[in-house]
């Protein structure tokens, strides 16, 4: 499994960082004005000895436009970087930043800033700094330099659109269509995005015989090892997938998925052992005619002891509540034949096969925007603790709008599961920017331009932020995104979404590849990293 040690003592350490800035020199391209000037400053957010997070802040302050921007520095010592986000950055010291496609327009007094991680021997160096059109600032490390760079290259942001299909099974959509020119970081990148996590950054994928399998498509495969700890299977973990009949369990697809992951040093979250969909509980168990409980029993077992020693945490039960019920169950099928009680003996049950897994109660809607959910969500919770349950944690799917709920009610929700002791677990995270509950007509949009860029940033930022903010470390379980491509996103098969294109994932490009990180991956980077 990859391992969070570096990260963990970035945090652990976060007290102890010292701060420092100094002046960063300039090239600004494309201005309205030619003696147009910005404010450059070049920050050291953290410093631990062996490594360091700095930031550089570039702020018009000219009554002329920036259509783009380029910056240099060089090192005297051997400080590298080795992430970065927000910039395109070249170069091996002496390095180059330009602008990503969506911060590259500044309106006077607006501001850009871009962020990278870098490794040291001691104290982080403050570089001395060169370029052109660039005003003064101060240095910590007592050097500004005003000797000047030039460039003749120009990297100006678009917001072109895109009309091609939204169907997840084409070989182009809008979301790749559109994304290297209005949409994508433009280069901006984290090495590897689950470095900069104590806690698993996952990625639910497509597997087995499913369509556009990430185990038929190289470029997946090589985004996912690059970028995630975790693997969450979208389908092939489910009910109806293992336990196809009832003497036979199915495991060969899953084990693959499962093999792959471990031979590439990721984790496994299982998802999941009971869920109530029709399509999803096989036929058998729907005209099951015995003791209903102890079939229920031998499923999670045998699945948990399967993949026991593999699968670090498991969703035991999903979607078991509806909040317009007074009892707060769902009346599925395991509610009608087993009563309550069914969620309570699942935990037994996958704690006895596996105690070394993760057990989370799994659901959606619970993040604090319907509170009548999130009540019931806690009734349930209590209830489980009260009668000695081995619950570790409760999952958030977090298939959250744009503008829909709040960070504050967010905050709430994880808050009511942090004060019970219990783990929180962002687990289907995604963020699609058209909203059709909302009160403005829909589609709000129908292009991925550098508005739309900016604003889905901020939500995966803001998430990411609040996540971090109130789940301690030890409570941490992890953050799950619900695919890794746009093009991919169930939620474009969504029955009220059809015909209508979205992008609410963290990477665009061509169909099968290379994807590109948008700036909605530099939102949660930065966040990860407290820029």
């Amino acid at each position: 499994m990859k391992t969070f040690n570096f990260p963990l003592a970035l945090q652990r350490s976060r007290l102890l960082f010292r701060r420092a800035s100094g002046t960063l020199a300039l090239i600004i391209l494309g201005t309205s004005a030619s003696d147009a000037l910005a404010s450059c400053e070049y920050n050291i957010n953290s410093d631990w000895g062996s490594g360091f997070v700095a930031s550089v802040r570039v702020t018009n302050d000219t009554a002329g436009s920036v259509n783009s921007w380029q910056v240099q520095w060089q090192y005297s010592g051997d400080n590298r970087i080795v992430h970065h986000w927000s910039s395109d950055i070249s170069g091996n010291n002496p390095y180059t930043a330009s602008n990503a496609a969506w911060n590259g327009s500044l309106q006077p007094g607006q501001t850009a800033e871009f962020g990278f991680q870098g490794t040291a021997s001691g104290p982080a160096e403050v570089p001395q700094v060169t370029g052109l059109l660039c005003d003064g600032g101060s240095s910590s490390g007592g050097s500004t330099s005003s000797s000047s760079s030039s460039s003749s290259s120009s990297s100006s942001s678009s917001s072109s659109s895109s009309s091609s299909s939204s169907s997840s099974s084409s070989s182009s959509s809008s979301s790749s269509g559109s994304s290297s020119s209005s949409g994508s970081s433009s280069g901006a990148s984290a090495e590897n995005l689950y470095s900069l996590a104590p806690f698993p950054i996952g990625v639910a994928v497509s597997a087995g015989y499913e369509n556009r399998s990430f185990l038929s498509i190289a470029e997946k495969q090589t985004s996912i090892a690059q970028h995630f700890s975790q693997l969450t299977a979208g389908n092939i973990m489910k009910m109806s997938y293992l336990h196809p009949s009832e003497n036979t369990y199915d495991f060969a697809n899953a084990d693959q998925m499962v093999n792959w992951a471990e031979t590439n040093g990721i984790g496994i979250h299982g998802h999941t052992f009971i869920w109530h969909s029709d399509y999803q509980v096989p036929s058998w168990m729907q005209s099951y005619s015995g003791d209903f409980q102890a079939m229920l029993d031998d499923h999670v077992t045998t699945i948990a002891d399967h993949f026991a020693g593999s699968v670090d945490s498991w969703d035991v039960v999903n979607e078991a509540i509806d909040e317009n019920q007074s009892s707060c169950y769902r009346n599925s099928l395991f509610y009608q034949r087993a009563g309550a009680g069914y969620i309570a003996n699942a935990f037994r049950a996958a704690d006895a096969a596996d105690p070394n897994a993760d057990l989370y109660y799994n659901d959606y809607d619970t993040e604090g925007g319907n509170s009548n959910k999130l009540n019931c969500l806690l009734q349930i919770v209590d209830g489980l603790q009260a009668d000695g349950v081995p619950i570790d944690g409760v999952g958030f799917q977090m298939h959250v709008q744009i503008d829909w709920p709040s960070t504050s009610q967010m905050r709430t929700a994880f808050q009511a599961i942090v004060d019970r002791g219990l783990k929180v677990k962002i687990t289907e995270l995604d963020v699609p920017v058209n909203n059709p509950y909302a009160s403005t007509p829909f589609p709000q949009y129908t292009s991925y331009t550098t508005e739309v860029a900016a604003l889905q940033k901020a939500r995966y930022k803001s998430i990411v932020e609040a996540y971090l903010d109130v789940v301690p470390t030890n409570l941490r379980g992890g953050i799950t995104v619900w695919g890794l491509w746009d093009g991919d996103s169930w939620l474009l098969d969504f029955s009220n979404r059809q015909g209508v294109d979205d992008w609410p994932l963290l990477f665009s490009g061509p169909a099968n590849g290379p994807y590109e990180e948008k700036a909605a991956f530099d939102g949660v980077a930065e966040a990860l990293l407290g820029q």
